[in-house]
Formats: structure tokens, sequence, C-alpha cells
């Protein structure tokens, strides 16, 4: 058996703060630490149980997770008292509109009592956000999301504020002030939201609120954690470095990331480094090691992340059931029966043709500009790939000159893009109005043409090129088990940036997992990637 080497702690990537130092008898914590798999740990009025508070009282204090908690309930508390104050004014007002008036005129509108005692309610209105797991997810999640965040609200305040207004209709009957709370419903569901979509990105982006985080393992996984990672500064993690007991890979296009120690320099990393995330990625770490790992972890309050195997298969959205307290993974792939693929066509011809008339002024003046820059048509026509391999011509803004495709081979050298796909950052084929037409994604929007047409859906798998789609074989060709969409996983996850060989198993991903809340949520979350520009061009 070979013999550990412990490697010196390397610097830190740099960070906006001083590190904390916790003042600990390492040794002797680390010692305890590794008899943690026996199930024996002395604590009390020891030296080391006084250790142990030391860090946790520590980890409590720097703690970034408590901070995110802390100011999305002053965040929500300061919402709800805004529309608590307004709601009386908008409550009146709505007497006086046409219609609206005699709709509410059988009911009361809010007196200056109400107005209290909906501020005094306040504490009830954040208990229902709790209860439905929204100052939860502000800790455990990574960046947060904001969508997860608005719908789940927007079940919590509605419970909420209609069981309010049961509980008035049958304490003052006839005197409730129903008005009052059907308005106070509504502009809570859009304040409490904006509220802390504005916190994220304001409070959050402060150096406090960033999580200082440990990669175990720096393999292939741990890289492409890495590097994930270094693409996505929403998500508020600051790498520090790897813990690993093996002979680490090299970074390859990830950023250099240091390898601090091996797993049994995990007490003193996680002190010195001041380290409030591990997140294990397939280190060739044994089962006790793994065990001590997430113990260590948990006594010091460090949250703890691990990347499951298989994780190509397993999705965000993968169920847990147990068996005699051994959790199981449900994988569980969709059944793409004809109800299915109908309730999704029927969904597409709705909401595209909502989209379609609501756009359809933009989409006139984009054709007067492109038509005013350069000659040639508007539209660009190319055969794709689409559902059970058939073939159809895919619609879009023109943003290149004429004849542009047969200046691709001259090109290639150019090309920016890992794999079988072309894509040039700044190409010099491009009109003077492309790169605005790409950047905004507004060249993709005669694609609702295709949607209509039946070729296409608002979200599923990337439309590939003839050429492209050839490579998928095997178990990839299951994306073709669904129409091509506008919009879809790889959309949502960074576009051109993206590798093919990693957007083909997002494709494959989605056409397994495939719901048609998710393609709601897809929808939803296309809009703050297209404003965010990702990996557009």
């Amino acid at each position: 058996m070979r013999e550990r080497v412990r490697r010196p702690l390397a610097d830190p990537i740099p960070v906006d703060r001083p590190i904390q130092r916790t003042p600990l008898h390492l040794g002797s914590v680390l010692a305890d630490t590794e008899g943690m798999a026996g199930g024996t740990v002395k604590q009390g009025t020891s030296p080391l149980g006084q250790a142990h508070e030391e860090v946790r009282a520590a980890a409590r204090v720097r703690s970034p997770a408590g901070l995110r908690v802390t100011a999305t309930l002053l965040a929500d508390a300061l919402a709800l008292a805004a529309v608590s104050v307004l709601v009386s004014r908008v409550a009146v007002d709505f007497q006086t509109v046409p219609g609206l008036g005699r709709l509410f005129s059988a009911f009361p509108t809010a007196a200056h009592e109400d107005v209290l005692t909906l501020v005094a309610l306040i504490p009830w209105w954040l208990f229902v956000l709790y209860a439905f797991g929204l100052y939860r997810e502000p800790s455990r999640s990574i960046g947060g999301s904001s969508l997860d965040d608005a719908l789940k609200g927007l079940t919590a305040l509605t419970a909420g504020s209609w069981g309010a207004l049961v509980l008035a209709v049958l304490v003052r009957g006839a005197h409730a002030p129903v008005a009052t709370l059907v308005v106070f419903w509504v502009a809570a569901a859009v304040a409490v939201p904006a509220a802390r979509w504005a916190v994220r990105k304001t409070v959050w982006s402060r150096p406090q609120f960033t999580e200082r985080t440990l990669i175990i393992g720096a393999g292939e996984v741990g890289h492409m954690l890495a590097a994930k990672i270094a693409r996505h500064p929403e998500y508020r993690l600051r790498l520090v470095g790897f813990l690993d007991d093996g002979e680490p890979r090299g970074h390859g296009p990830g950023p250099v990331v240091p390898v601090v120690g091996s797993l049994h320099d995990l007490h003193r990393v996680i002190a010195e480094q001041d380290v409030t995330r591990v997140i294990v990625a397939f280190s060739k770490a044994r089962h006790p090691q793994f065990l001590n790992v997430v113990r260590t972890c948990a006594d010091m309050n460090v949250t703890v992340n691990i990347v499951p195997r298989l994780f190509e298969v397993v999705s965000s959205r993968a169920g847990v059931d147990d068996i005699e307290g051994i959790p199981l993974l449900d994988v569980g792939h969709v059944e793409l029966s004809r109800f299915n693929m109908l309730v999704k066509r029927v969904f597409d011809l709705v909401v595209a043709g909502f989209i379609t008339l609501l756009v359809s002024p933009v989409l006139i003046v984009i054709s007067v500009l492109i038509k005013l820059d350069s000659p040639g048509p508007v539209f660009f026509r190319q055969e794709r790939m689409g559902r059970d391999g058939r073939t159809f011509h895919i619609f879009k803004f023109r943003s290149m000159k004429v004849g542009a495709e047969r200046l691709r081979n001259e090109l290639e050298a150019l090309n920016e893009y890992s794999g079988p796909m072309f894509k040039i950052k700044k190409d010099p084929r491009l009109t003077r109005v492309g790169p605005w037409l790409r950047k905004w994604s507004l060249d993709e929007l005669p694609q609702l043409l295709n949607v209509l047409r039946g070729e296409m859906s608002l979200v599923g798998p990337r439309p590939l090129w003839i050429e492209e789609a050839k490579q998928c074989t095997g178990w990839t060709q299951k994306r073709l088990n669904i129409m091509p969409g506008i919009t879809g996983l790889w959309q949502v996850l960074g576009r051109s940036d993206i590798p093919f060989d990693e957007m083909v198993k997002l494709d494959y991903m989605y056409v397994t997992k495939w719901s048609l809340s998710w393609d709601v949520k897809l929808l939803l979350e296309t809009i703050p990637a297209v404003l965010e520009k990702r990996g557009a061009y």
C-alpha cells in the first residue's frame, strides 16, 4: 500500500477579505475527526469539545448562507410592509374604475385599522413563506433561483392571503375587508419576488455573501465542475482549491485551481481557508474516508454537496425514495406518449401564437433594418434535422452577408467552438446589424413560424445542422424523439459557451425528463438568459 504524501497548502485564489484563522489544537481535533467513523466523539468541557464549539461558532458568524437568509427575510418584510401601506389606496381607486367599481362596490374597502392589521400580520406572512421552504432555499441552493422563489412565493402568498380572507369573513362577516385582501394578494405576489430579485442583484453581490468552496477530487469531474463554477459568477462560489489523495490531472481549459492538500488535511484547510462549502466530486478515497469528510463538515457547520455517480443521467428534478434508510435516486425516464406530445403541441400553438402577435411590430422593424443594412433577403433559411430524423428548413433573420456559407471552409481555422459546430465570436461575415441581432437573440424570432408549422417546438433540443446531427450516434439519437426547440437547457445554461458533447447530454436529459411544467420553467428562464447575453455571439 503506497504511502500518502501530504502536500503543502498552496496559496488560495485571492479573495476580497483576509482569511480568518481559528486558534485550534489541530492535531487533536484531526485525530478526533478521524475517529468519528467509529461513532465516538468526546465533547463537553474538554479542550476538544471547546475547540469544536469554537469552530461551530465561527462558522455560524461567517456563514454566507445565514447572511443570505437574513437579507432575504428583511427584503420580504420590507416588501410586505410597503404593500400593506399602499394597498388601501389602490383598493379605494378600484371603485372609481368602470366595471371594476361595480365588482368591488359590494365589498368594504380598507379602513385605517385594516391597514394596521395587515402590518401587524407581517409575521404571519413571513411564517407562511417559511412553511413553504422559502427561507431554506437561500441557504441551501447555489446562487439561488429567483424563478423558483417566484413560483413558490406565489403559492405561499396565495395560501396565506386566502386563508386570511376566509378567517376575516368568518370573524367579521359582511364587514370583512375582501377588496383589501384581494388587492394585497395580487400586489404581494409581485412585490415579494421583486424584492428578492433586487436583493440577489445588489446585496448578495457583496464579498460577505460569497461562499469559499473546496472541491474534493482533482480528477476530470472535479476540473469540469471548477470550469463551470468559473463561468458562472452568479453562483457566488469562490474556489479555494482541491483536496485529493491521488495524482491530480491538469486543469485543461478550466481555471488554474491549486491542490491544497490531501483528505487528511480537510479539517486544517476548512479552518485556515474559511471554507463554507465542500463539494465531493469523485475522489479516489475509500468509503470510510467519505464518511469522515461528511461528518467533519457537519461538525464544522460546512455545507456539503456530493456529485452522484451516473450524474450524466440524473437530472436536478430526480426524486428520492428510500428502503429502510437507504436513499434511492429515481432516474425514471418519461414515456413520450402521443398524449404527452399532443399536450406539448397544444401548448406550443397557444403560446407561440400569442407571442407572435405580441412581437409582430418588432418583426416588422427588424425586417426594415435588415433590408436597409445590406442587400439580400430578410430571412435566412437552412436545412436542419428535426424529429425522427426528418429534415426541415429553419427560419432566422439574416445576420450575415449573402453567400456567407460558402466562406465557411476558408474560416475553419478561426472556429472557436469545440466539436462539429462552427462559431466565431467576431465573425467577419456578419452584417452591421448582425451582431446586435445575435447578442439579443432577435435573429431567432422567425422560428416562431417553424413552431406554428409544426416543425419545431418552443422548448426542445437544439436544432442541429444536418452535418452536425450526423455526429450524434447511439444513445444521443434519443434527442430526435422530440421536436427541436427555439430554447432549451442549452440556451438557458450558456448557449455557445457549452461544448458540443455537453450540449448533446443536456438534450438527452431534456427528452428523458420532459414535463410541461419544465417547459414553462425553461421558457421563463430564457428571459434572463437572453437579457444577460449568456454565450450569445
